[in-house]
């Protein structure tokens, strides 16, 4: 367990320095337009469906260990050819190099998300039911802890080089290079969290890698989808991404536009709020082992919730209203800890691998799709939407879009308090 930790710290420093942000910051360095950018957010999640082929990818393979270490170490690897390929005057034009970033970085995801689904099929059986909410909280907030460190010296970096480095480097194209040496650091340290799964206790899966006929395999990949318990957690699942998705470009844009807050106050709101989380998770994770995921999964997502009311109130002569909704926003910890948890403790241990590909594929394709959802929607209100006065307040576009978020995320309390463990 140990080494899960140690894996997750790495992990979350690597994947901090190459977040979405950055990559989008690269793809626009090369001259990306609006679609560019929505395919490099938007493909990683809709090519995560593939997750369901997990299962049988690990019996061609023979072995869990392995299969872990081969996709990992292939996803750090395609990550590191990411700013290679594509850096200007590599290939013949523009639009090449564009294609290879979204190509790589997809391809990047797909391996990774394959590598997950077999690692936490490989914690279920290696985690005690009774501490497996510790090791969960534990290993979240190694992970979160890594992550943010890893925003703020990739933030930092690239902020020097635009201001500092360029001049050095002689070159005022150079823009690129700054992303691209943080995305290769990235990559490194992913590359680095593959050394401790290879120090992992093997367990015998019950599941049978490499032995199971393919009949069995795709009746274990609908499985999931069918068990009337885990359907629960499903459900709950693809509420909580429909939710957070159908607002997202609504929240962005009017932190960007209406509030005017920089890039990086937003990234020290979301850094400081994700370091809290971190320190909260191994409490949240034993009192998921004492009192249960359900409770935790309930109060976490009525906090979560009401976080979307502060934007009602932040307006750009009181911007410090927003602080409340990252303060509440804390509340992420329980959730994170308390699904995965979930996820392992309603699957059946013959087959975890494919529950954990069913929730992890069915939540993400949900999200992606919610997400282009709500910046047409965005796109379709800002134009149509007639502002409304209601006493004191006034129902903008952006105020509807927040109630609207409010009520999906507080219906998600109930979808939630269903769920039986």
């Amino acid at each position: 367990m140990a080494y899960a930790y140690a894996n997750g710290g790495l992990w979350g420093l690597g994947n901090g320095l190459v977040g979405s942000s950055l990559v989008v910051y690269l793809a626009g360095a090369y001259g990306a337009a609006g679609f560019a950018v929505s395919l490099v957010l938007a493909a990683p999640r809709l090519v995560g469906v593939l997750r369901l082929a997990t299962p049988w990818l690990m019996d061609v393979v023979g072995n869990r260990r392995r299969f872990c270490l081969l996709t990992f170490f292939a996803s750090s690897a395609a990550l590191l050819a990411l700013p290679v390929l594509s850096a200007p005057h590599v290939l013949p034009n523009a639009r090449l190099s564009l294609a290879a970033l979204v190509l790589l970085w997809t391809l990047y995801h797909l391996l990774e998300f394959l590598g997950v689904v077999a690692l936490w099929s490989w914690f279920g059986d290696l985690v005690p039911s009774a501490v497996r909410g510790r090791f969960v909280g534990r290993r979240t907030a190694w992970t979160n802890a890594g992550r943010v460190v890893g925003m703020v010296v990739g933030g930092a970096s690239t902020w020097w080089w635009k201001t500092h480095g360029q001049a050095y480097y002689g070159a005022d194209d150079s823009l690129w290079l700054g992303y691209a040496v943080c995305a290769g650091c990235g990559a490194a340290l992913l590359a680095g969290a593959v050394w401790p799964l290879s120090r992992m206790a093997e367990i015998a899966s019950p599941s049978g890698v490499g032995q199971s006929n393919r009949r069995r395999r795709w009746q274990e990949t609908w499985l999931p989808f069918a068990d009337r318990r885990f359907r629960r957690l499903l459900v709950y699942g693809g509420w909580f991404s429909l939710a957070n998705g159908i607002t997202g470009s609504a929240q962005l844009l009017y932190q960007m536009q209406i509030l005017e807050v920089s890039y990086a106050q937003r990234l020290t709101l979301v850094g400081t709020s994700r370091a809290v989380q971190s320190l909260t998770m191994p409490w949240v994770g034993a009192l998921a082992d004492r009192r249960g995921n359900v409770p935790v999964l309930v109060v976490s997502q009525l906090l979560v919730a009401c976080g979307l009311l502060f934007f009602l109130l932040a307006t750009p002569e009181h911007r410090w209203w927003l602080i409340g909704a990252f303060v509440l926003w804390i509340a992420y910890a329980g959730t994170n800890v308390a699904m995965p948890n979930l996820m392992l403790q309603l699957g059946r241990r013959a087959c975890y691998a494919s529950y954990a590909a069913a929730w992890f594929a069915w939540k993400e394709l949900v999200y992606a799709l919610s997400t282009l959802a709500g910046g047409m929607l965005f796109d379709g209100m800002s134009r149509h939407f007639t502002p409304r006065t209601w006493g004191v307040w006034r129902i903008d576009h952006f105020a509807a879009l927040f109630l609207l978020g409010w009520i999906l995320r507080m219906l998600g309390v109930l979808w939630a308090a269903r769920i039986r463990e």
